[in-house]
Order: structure tokens, then C-alpha cells, then sequence
């Protein structure tokens, strides 16, 4: 492929950046340059951030140890982790709005349709996290 007009909306979004209108992409990258200028290397930016994330951090902000890893497992496990912690809150949650339900009072009920929403939510994180473990 060939060089993006837009690198830094590039190393961001990837592909994705060929997608876009061209006037958001130029405004976007306009914000990323603005954002990155004057910077320290090791300072805490927008685009920084998001290039961290994108590497493939874990649930604790950390990229996941290379530990005999190939670069794609290691991002899959990444993903898990954050999946797995996401699935996690969302089970708990589950959890608590149950006990409410059974032993607490009506007015802290949560309805029959967010309950259900966590569940579709849980399943989702759950066969994505399946998804992933392929991968890795």
C-alpha cells in the first residue's frame, strides 16, 4: 500500500483511515500534529495513547510479555484479557442486579430488559474472548 497522506491518523486507525471523508481525515490529522508538537517523547498524549492501545494493551494498561509470544498472540492475549476483564464487571453486575431482585427492595429492581442486555452482553465478550483463544 501506499504511504498515507495521513500518518498519524493512519498509525490510529489502520486501513480504516482510506475509509473516511477526506476533510474529517485532514481534520484529524491536523488535531494529531497539533497534539504531538512540543511534546516530550516519553509524555502522555492523545495519539500516543492510542497508538499504546492499539499495540494491543492488557486489561492492566500494560502490552501483554513477550514471553516467547509471536507479535499475534501476543495482541490476542491482550484482547482476552481485556475481554475478560469486561466479562467479568459484567457478571458481577449480573450478579448484584439477582440479589437485588431476590432479597432487595422493588425500588432498586433492575428491569427484566437490562438483565438481558448484561446476558447478551456477557455472551458476546464470552464467544469473542473463544474468538481470540484461536487466535492465540
Amino acid at each position: 500500500m501506499a504511504a498515507s497522506p495521513y500518518p498519524h491518523l493512519f498509525a490510529t486507525l489502520g486501513e480504516a483511515t482510506a475509509r473516511l471523508p477526506d476533510d474529517l481525515a485532514r481534520t484529524l490529522e491536523r488535531t494529531f500534529v497539533s497534539l504531538q508538537d512540543g511534546q516530550a517523547p516519553d509524555s502522555i498524549t492523545l495519539l500516543a495513547c492510542l497508538q499504546h492501545i492499539r499495540q494491543g494493551d492488557a486489561a492492566d494498561g500494560h502490552p501483554w510479555p513477550g514471553n516467547g509470544h509471536t507479535p499475534g498472540q501476543r495482541l490476542a492475549l491482550a484482547r482476552i484479557d481485556r475481554a475478560n476483564a469486561g466479562l467479568t464487571f459484567l457478571l458481577e453486575l449480573l450478579h448484584a442486579t439477582e440479589r437485588v431482585r431476590v432479597d432487595g427492595e422493588v425500588e432498586q429492581h433492575v428491569g427484566d430488559d437490562a438483565r438481558e442486555r448484561l446476558l447478551l452482553a456477557c455472551r458476546g465478550l464470552a464467544e469473542y474472548v473463544g474468538v481470540q483463544l484461536q487466535a492465540a
